[in-house]
């Protein structure tokens, strides 16, 4: 018997998509394509990075990657978890005929899409960061790992700066090696120029021999050479060159923006490129996406052991305090036991310096907020209460069809 060919028509395409994301052979495609993919990015994190073979391999829609050489377009792991998502709910939740004796089943689908949303609302809207303190400091503010902006302040007669013009890290890092783009900069009576980005590089004297690979233009004896990027996003230290126009004519103060002159001692304060424009004194950086958390906290104390005879780390804590207003406090913070409060979390990441100088140590949290948090303890809850369900049912069922085969088998 011919099979009926399939209606194309506008019309038919509602029922077809319904059709398609129920199956259960696109579930299994998914899967497979999933392991590979999980495999792909596993194995990437060797060359690329962490971060790199995270945002190519699970935070794309696709990617293109060589297998055998070949090069191949395979779907990205955001993808897969929505196809995924799509199936289990409309072929799970929706298409299956509702049973008593699939009720568990159900809330175990139920508990693994709930996993699934949490994924994804991670992606979305978390955010990652880091505070380091030395004892005695206190903060309400969060550094990104490897988000750089471009920031151009007035400083008043002590050097402070009240107010500052940003140019975001997704503007700025978007800027090409040979690309040239200018910005109006609200309150500031001058053009913000940027004659190309690096996301890596390095300012060198151009006495050196090494100045020869950096194709921009001198200034003030140095260029800027691109270097390879580093394996760790977080340590990449990007560049600029940056011209502040008055007139727009493309003679104004110009200067090499280098993320080297950030400070990366929390104890020191940044280093900005200071220069003056009718009278006024300015300062331009290339400085660290921040935000502030909605309280402060102090360090009092930083504790640090090492094992007998190494200098490899045994233990390090941190004692704090929270500042809420006029409301302190007092908790610790260990490797495996973070603050959470307010929606965010401060776990113990390290310490420095990084250099081993001497001296006094400071304390460095990673700080993460993630509406998400606990949905994959609770999806995980949820899954088991709904597999104990269908084990209770499955369990009662074989119980009374023994019993009535065991009447069954009396009476004859």
């Amino acid at each position: 018997m011919a099979r009926k060919p399939i209606d194309w028509s506008p019309s038919n395409w509602p029922k077809l998509l319904y059709q398609f994301f129920t199956s259960f052979k696109v579930a299994t495609a998914v899967f497979v394509l999933m392991t590979l993919v999980t495999l792909l990015g596993t194995l990437a994190q060797v060359d690329q990075g962490l971060y790199a073979a995270k945002v190519k391999y699970f935070h794309s829609f696709f990617f293109t990657d060589k297998i055998f050489g070949i090069p191949v377009l395979l779907p990205g792991g955001l993808l897969l978890m929505i196809i995924l998502t799509i199936n289990m709910i409309l072929g799970a939740l929706v298409k299956v005929r509702k049973r008593w004796r699939g009720a568990g089943l159900l809330v175990s689908h139920f508990g693994m899409i709930m996993l699934l949303a949490g994924g994804f609302v991670t992606w979305a809207f978390a955010t990652d960061g880091y505070m380091a303190l030395y004892p005695g400091m206190s903060s309400n503010r969060v550094e990104s790992y490897r988000d750089w902006q471009l920031e151009v302040f007035p400083l008043d007669e002590n050097g402070r700066a009240k107010q500052s013009w940003i140019l975001p890290s997704d503007e700025l890092q978007s800027i090409r090696v040979d690309e040239q783009r200018s910005y109006d900069a609200d309150g500031l009576p001058f053009h913000v120029i940027i004659n190309g980005f690096t996301k890596n590089a390095t300012p060198i004297p151009t006495a050196s021999i090494k100045s020869s690979s950096g194709k921009g233009k001198e200034i003030d004896g140095f260029k800027l050479v691109p270097q390879d990027a580093s394996k760790e996003a977080e340590q990449n230290l990007p560049g600029a060159y940056v011209a502040f126009d008055p007139d727009g004519e493309g003679e104004g103060i110009e200067a090499i923006l280098w993320a080297g002159s950030y400070r990366f001692d929390p104890g020191e304060d940044p280093m900005p490129f200071p220069f003056t424009i009718d009278g006024q004194l300015y300062g331009a950086m290339l400085a660290k996406k921040s935000w502030n958390v909605p309280f402060e906290v102090r360090l009092d104390e930083f504790i640090f052991e090492r094992h007998p005879g190494v200098s490899t780390a045994r233990n390090y804590e941190s004692r704090v305090t929270r500042v809420e207003g006029e409301k302190e406090t007092s908790l610790e913070i260990k490797m495996n036991e973070p603050m959470r409060f307010a929606g965010y979390t401060f776990f113990q990441e390290s310490f420095g310096p990084s250099d081993g100088k001497p001296g006094e140590m400071f304390s460095q949290f990673a700080v993460a907020n993630n509406p998400a948090d606990q949905w994959p303890l609770w999806s995980l809850v949820v899954t088991t209460i709904g597999l104990m369900i269908h084990f209770c049912v499955m369990l009662v069922d074989f119980i009374i069809r023994s019993r009535r085969k065991t009447a069954a088998a009396t009476q004859s």
